[in-house]
């Protein structure tokens, strides 16, 4: 009887110790987040009437003006009906490819009534693109 008593309590204390031991799997540490860029206040399928506020944003990466190049640091640019640049690619200066040089996160674009894709690419500060990782497209209409 004294042994059956010593043995339970020996395996009560192992799984004591045991759970003591294993790892924790909540954590307060923040999980890191793969960088995107998003609009703030757009949705795909959106109604607007033109002109319209954009708002830019994004995550994981810090907005500069465009002539500085930093590390995780870059610039928006809208591209109007087209697809994202690759990575690398250099983003075109033309009446599609809107520039945000001055590190502008808010902009009021005009177009007239249609269905449009619009697609934010982000870029550094010589206009390389970061590629499809860093663009978010959506479709709206404008009325």
């Amino acid at each position: 009887m004294k042994i059956f008593k010593s043995t339970k309590l020996i395996i009560l204390l192992l799984a004591i110790l045991i759970s003591a031991c294993q790892s924790n799997t909540q954590s307060n540490e923040k999980v890191a987040t793969e960088p995107s860029v998003f609009f703030k206040n757009i949705q795909t399928g959106a109604v607007l009437a033109s002109p319209f506020l954009v708002k830019m944003g994004v995550e994981g990466m810090g907005v500069e003006p465009a002539g500085r190049v930093n590390n995780l640091m870059g610039h928006h640019h809208i591209i109007i009906n087209s697809n994202f640049i690759a990575d690398g690619d250099i983003v075109p200066a033309d009446a599609k490819h809107i520039h945000f040089g001055g590190g502008q996160t808010e902009y009021l674009l005009e177009l007239e009534a249609g269905n449009y894709s619009l697609t934010l690419q982000f870029a550094d500060g010589l206009h390389q693109s970061f590629g499809e990782k860093m663009s978010k497209t959506i479709n709206v209409t404008v009325r």
